[in-house]
């Protein structure tokens, strides 16, 4: 007899032995025959290679799966995501690499999934536009889907799907912050804020899931790793791993800091790049002005005027002056603008105060200067600062001159009163066993036999920590340095009277 199916509709294709020679089961309704056995209609209608039998394991990234639709798994490590699309894999992906291919043409933002974008244009759209409206009595409330439609009535009739899971607790609420606002009051310490960071050992907590999650971040301690080629790893060893940017910094600065590659500077450090730049550029004047030293004493007797050596050197003169026939340049464009300003445009900024004078100047120094030989009455009073006599300052009552400025002295005497008045501490070195951890004591008293004592003085902790690392070279840790100003404060005076406060950084 024919086959009694007909060949309507593709179906899926049934597990077969493997004895048996595959068949494409075509589904679709069964057309009535006449049959004297109707046993064997029914038999008929069933084909053994319909049959159901276990489903063959599948190859899913290298490793048999048995019965799964979900085939397409994440191959990022630590990832068990899996997905029955390759399409859905990809979108997943995306949050992996970082690349958000949507962007929004109003805002610019941009998105992992196109149904993201969507969902986001519609806040461009007015209220109006929303498809869903509340139909209860006096609200007039729209939403973009029913779902969201949905939650509004669930409000409206008094639902409150949010328990708080705490024991011997009630209460519920129909917002997920109102929930998280009732474990802060009620089942948190004081202060607590909504976001709290679960990881074991931290209390902290944040305003914002955003601020939480960037927390987050800081827990991991392979974040950051350095790259500098001494902490590359060698022999299998793993790279050295920070958890914050602020970590690797000091790390950088401490292990690894700017270093100047001239022979003549023995492997002189600098405290960042910038310091380091600054100092090339020294190196690079010099040369030029070696370069200058061996051309006048090249002994060339040529009609040109020797060329003479200006004030900063030739290095570093990159701003020239477009005027024709001009051809001088600066080192800044600052100087420059003034250049330009004085000489090409005959601006005259700096006129003299005196009524019968009149007179204006370009720079400021050749007004002092026209002050000093024209206005002069001899007492000194229209004289520059700098051909006037030394200035005094009061430093507590004692009137001290600029050398004592210059050679430290005003310093010292400023030192003792605050010192006698209980406003300053002074710095311990080169006795630092209250601070110092390990061998460091004994380091600092082998490296001189009688190390001088500092005359340091200052009122913060901060100061001493950033005292001690650039004049001592010494390294100490923030809750030390904390702990022995509050043991000095209170040898000193009373600790409510005391002007000495702890490391405000």
């Amino acid at each position: 007899m024919k086959n009694a199916y007909q060949t309507t509709v593709l179906g899926k294709r049934k597990a077969s032995r493997l004895d048996e020679p595959l068949v494409l089961h075509l589904k679709s309704s069964p057309i009535p025959a006449q049959s004297s056995n109707p046993g064997h209609a029914d038999s008929d209608s069933s084909s053994p290679v319909a049959s159901s039998s276990k489903a063959t394991p599948i190859l899913v990234n290298g490793t048999l799966v048995p019965k799964t639709k979900k085939c397409y798994h994440c191959t990022f490590e630590g990832c068990e995501k899996a997905y029955s699309k390759p399409s859905r894999l990809e979108e997943h992906e995306r949050s992996h690499t970082g690349v958000r291919p949507f962007v929004c043409t109003t805002c610019g933002k941009s998105y992992l999934r196109e149904t993201h974008l969507h969902a986001h244009s519609r806040s461009h759209l007015p209220e109006s536009a929303r498809p869903f409206t509340c139909e209860r009595p006096g609200c007039e409330k729209r939403f973009w889907t029913a779902q969201h439609l949905q939650v509004h009535y669930s409000w409206h009739d008094g639902a409150k799907p949010y328990q708080c899971s705490e024991a011997d607790c009630h209460e519920a609420f129909a917002k997920h912050h109102q929930l998280r606002a009732h474990v802060c009051e009620k089942h948190a310490p004081p202060g607590t804020k909504p976001y709290r960071c679960e990881h074991d050992g931290c209390t902290k907590s944040f305003d914002t899931n955003q601020h939480l999650r960037a927390h987050q971040k800081t827990h991991d301690g392979k974040r950051y790793t350095c790259v500098h080629a001494n902490c590359l790893p060698k022999d299998d060893l793993e790279p050295r791993y920070f958890p914050t940017w602020s970590a690797l910094q000091s790390h950088i600065r401490t292990d690894h800091p700017p270093t100047c590659p001239h022979p003549s500077c023995n492997g002189r450090t600098f405290s960042n790049p910038g310091n380091l730049r600054v100092h090339l550029k020294l190196h690079q004047q010099r040369e030029a002005e070696m370069e200058i030293d061996e051309y006048l004493d090249s002994g060339d007797d040529s009609e040109q005027p020797a060329k003479k050596r200006r004030r900063g050197g030739e290095h570093g003169r990159d701003w020239k002056c477009e005027v024709a026939e001009c051809g001088k340049d600066f080192k800044s464009r600052k100087a420059l603008n003034t250049h330009v300003n004085v000489t090409h445009l005959g601006k005259r900024d700096f006129v003299c105060q005196h009524s019968d004078c009149g007179s204006a100047f370009g720079y400021k120094h050749l007004l002092q200067r026209h002050l000093a030989k024209v206005h002069s009455t001899g007492s000194g009073q229209d004289a520059p600062e700098e051909e006037s006599a030394a200035e005094e300052v009061q430093v507590h009552g004692e009137t001290t001159s600029d050398i004592d400025a210059i050679t430290g002295y005003a310093y010292l005497k400023r030192a003792e009163v605050r010192l006698k008045e209980a406003k300053a501490l002074r710095c311990p070195f080169p006795e630092l066993r209250e601070l110092v951890v390990g061998d460091v004591q004994d380091t600092i008293a082998a490296s001189n036999s009688a190390p001088r004592s500092c005359d340091y003085v200052f009122s913060r902790a901060y100061d001493l920590r950033r005292h001690l690392s650039a004049a001592h070279d010494i390294v100490v840790e923030k809750e030390r340095v904390d702990l022995w100003v509050r043991k000095q404060k209170k040898a000193v005076r009373p600790a409510d009277s005391l002007d000495v406060s702890p490391d405000a950084s």
